[in-house]
This record gives structure tokens, sequence and C-alpha cells, in this order.
């Protein structure tokens, strides 16, 4: 096996293994607490998002581009990014206790939320960023696949109804716990932190340049994680929960998008500091590869969204359908957003992916907020497509400054393309399972036969697969 395919095996195998439990874990979740109390869930976990992200502050990715890097060309060392996300999970646990404490909300609400904070710990102490950087993703399959089997036997064996709700929180703690264990073991014999911390301007350089890349995520996170929280404010919790099992699918359909960033950005990091040139070349490849790939997908999502739901979540989440097939667009988006924004991060360009993010994730917030005050559930998703369209435009403005990209024409075609497929498709009543298959095979004939992807991309893909 290719060492290319080696690491997008074990990647996927992660992805799919660990999140591929979750997955089934919240549909179990989903159908035994029912739509409010899944709400309620998809609002607690939005939260413990946010704190994780402050927990975080962009050290994560620091993380991993650093230990993609030869030790003598590293900016910072593993125990030095280990011990400030430490000190800031402990910080923002404090924090957000005390914050929550004083909101004006029920006592149910309040546990659940409490419970998820505390896995803050666990995230803490997770060593998943050192070992991406090295590109072990065989050791972070595995300890994603062990979170994933603790976390589904927990829930399926204590969570047998909504009463049972307090307790999810407490298992997904102990999920993460277990990851973190996997890891730990594993770090006793490679020995992370043989090289000593440097000192108190280390670790306030560290920050600095974490924040960067810590309050650009801040706004990215925003469209994955405002909607929810605002719906379950303005309208309910059932709501919330209806929305929640909408986007949970979207998230299991941008898995690919994820192997897609963990191949990305060591590869790229590591490239980009020996040949631009070649850097260059191969993101410009990658680009229409990802164009192509992100619309095949939005595209199946959205000819069976009624079909998925219902099949996964039951007929009480029937309304979710609706959602499903708006918020399909997201995938394209965010496919094609990953490429530059982690591009960014890859080529040490942090400040602009902190310009890119947070001036386009401002204007996404203002339209999120606006619409979830006077709308419908409906024109919240709605929102959430514009707000990530804008985020990908202002990301690809900063992009285009460091790696120069041709990205219209591809664009517009298979935009075009895939659309037309649609409507031709909704409008005709065809049956989804035709549907389907006229797409897995019009749509790579018809982008080749326009020339949006051409035999260099082809040649570069086989070449990763076969080498």
């Amino acid at each position: 096996m290719s060492k290319f395919k080696e690491k997008a095996f074990w990647i996927a195998a992660g992805d799919f293994g660990g999140r591929g439990l979750a997955f089934i874990t919240t549909i179990y979740l989903a159908r035994t607490l029912g739509a409010e109390f899944y709400g309620l869930i998809t609002v607690a976990v939005s939260i413990l998002g946010y704190a994780t992200w402050g927990a975080d502050m962009g050290l994560v990715n620091i993380g991993v581009r650093e230990m993609a890097k030869e030790p003598q060309f590293r900016t910072f060392r593993a125990k030095e990014i280990f011990t400030t996300k430490v000190l800031l999970g402990a910080l923002v646990l404090i924090s957000s206790t005390i914050i929550l404490s004083l909101v004006s909300i029920g006592s149910l609400q309040k546990q659940v939320i409490l419970g998820y904070l505390y896995a803050l710990v666990p995230y803490a102490l997770l060593l998943e960023w050192y070992y991406s950087g090295r590109q072990e993703f065989g050791k972070i399959a595995l300890s994603k696949i062990v979170n994933g089997l603790v976390y589904f036997g927990l829930i399926f064996w204590l969570i047998k109804s909504s009463d049972d709700v307090t307790l999810v929180p407490m298992l997904y703690t102990i999920g993460i716990t277990s990851a973190v264990v996997i890891l730990g073991t594993f770090s006793l014999t490679h020995h992370p932190f043989t090289l000593p911390s440097r000192g108190f301007k280390t670790y306030i350089e560290l920050l600095k340049n974490g924040s960067l890349i810590g309050l650009g995520e801040f706004f990215v996170k925003i469209v994955q994680l405002l909607p929810p929280i605002l719906i379950g404010i303005f309208f309910s919790l059932r709501e919330a929960g209806i929305y929640g099992a909408a986007f949970k699918i979207i998230l299991v359909a941008m898995l690919l998008d994820r192997i897609f960033v963990n191949l990305l950005l060591p590869n790229l990091s590591s490239l980009w500091t020996t040949n631009k040139e070649a850097a260059i070349q191969r993101v410009n490849m990658v680009l229409r590869l990802v164009i192509v790939g992100g619309a095949l997908v939005s595209v199946l999502t959205a000819i069976n969204a009624d079909k998925i739901v219902i099949l996964l979540f039951g007929s009480e989440f029937i309304e979710s359908a609706e959602l499903l097939q708006i918020l399909s667009i997201f995938i394209f988006l965010t496919f094609v957003n990953s490429l530059f924004s982690f591009g960014l991060i890859a080529t040490n360009n942090d400040k602009k992916y902190f310009l890119a993010t947070s001036i386009g994730g401002s204007l996404s917030a203002i339209i999120i907020i606006l619409i979830s005050s006077y709308g419908s559930p409906n024109l919240v998703a709605i929102s959430v497509i514009i707000s990530e369209f804008i985020l990908a435009t202002s990301s690809f403005i900063w992009f285009k400054k460091v790696i120069p990209t041709q990205i219209l024409r591809p664009l517009l075609i298979t935009i075009v393309l895939s659309v037309g497929l649609f409507w031709i498709f909704d409008h005709f009543e065809v049956h989804y399972l035709l549907a389907s298959v006229i797409s897995i095979i019009s749509i790579p004939i018809l982008v080749w036969k326009t020339k949006v992807i051409r035999i260099g991309e082809l040649n570069w893909l086989k070449e990763k697969l076969l080498k």
C-alpha cells in the first residue's frame, strides 16, 4: 500500500469508525429521547463547541503544523503546546461554570450543559494533534474507534428514556477519556515531551500565534454552532432537535472533507517549506477535484434527503428533510472553503487566515442572528448557506494572495451542471435511486467533457493512489 493510500485509509478508518459510531449513537439518542430532549443535547454540544474553541485557541492546528516539520524547523515544542492546552482548558472550564451558574435557565438544561462542559478536561489532554502532525493516523484511528465504541456501548446500555438525559454528557466525557488513554499509552514509548519548555516568553508567543488561528476559528464555528443555539432560544428545543438531526447528516457527509483536511494540512505545510512551485501546482489540481467531489456529494444528499431522514431518525423528524435539502449546499461550500482556509494555515499565513475568517464570520454572525430573530428554521438554514458562501469568498480572496488559483470557470460549470441535474430530477419526479445513479455517472463525464477535470488531475490522483 502506498504511503498516500495508507494515510487516507487510516484517516478514513478513524473518521468513519469513530464518527460513524458517534452518528449511530446520535440516531439512538434522537429516537430514544425524542425531538425536544435531542434538541437540548444539540444545544449543549454546540455550547461545548464554543468552550472547546476557547480551550484550544488555534493550538491544535499550530501543533499539527509544528509536529509536521523536522525538529530543527519547529518554532514551538510539543511540551509547550500541551501545557498551554491544559492551562487554557482549566481556565475555560472554571469560567464557563461560573457564567452558567449566573444564567437563568431550567435546572435540567443547566445540568446537561454543565455535564458536557466537563468534557473539556479530557479534550485538553488529548494528543491527537501530536500524532496528526507526525502523520501517524493509525494511532488516531484506533483512539477514535475506541472512543466511539465506549460511548455507543454506554449509551445503548444505560439510556432507555428521556428520563436518562442527564447521563448522556457523562457518558460522552467517558468516551473522550478512553481516546486520551489510548494516545497517552502510545506516548509512553514515543516520548513526545523529551525537549523541555523554554520559559514564560515562549508561552506568550505561542498564545499570540495561536490566537490568530483561534479567533479565526471562532468565526468559522459560527455557521455550525450558533444556529442550533439560536433556534433553541428563539423557537424551541424541539425545533433545535429537528435542525440538529438535519445538520448531523451533513456532518457525516462531510467526513470526506475531514479526510482531505487531515491530509492537506501536514502535507502542504511540509511541501510549502521545501518547494513552493510544486505546492502551488498541487493546490490547483486538488481544487478542481474538490469542487467536483463536493458538488457530487451535495447533489446525492439533496436527492435522497427525505429517505435518509426517515430511515435514520424516523417519522418524528420528517421536518428535517426540507432542512437537509437546503443544507446540502453547505457540503459543497465547505469542501471548497476548507482548501482556502486550511491552506492559509498550512502555508504559515495565520494573519491572513484571521482576517479572512473574522471579516467573513462577522458578516455571517449578523446574518444568522437577524434571520433567527425574525425568520423560521428553514430561513435559518438558508442563512447558514449564505454565511458559508461569505466565509468561502473571504478565504478565497486572501488565499489567492498567497497561491494563484483559477477557480471561476470550473466553479461555474460544476454549479450549473449540478443545479441543472437536480432541477430535472425534481421537476420530472425521477425516482431517487435512478437519479442517484445518473448523478454518479453523468457528473464525472460532464466535467471531463467540459475540461473541468483534465488529464493532469487524473494522472496526479492515479499516481497518489497507486504509488
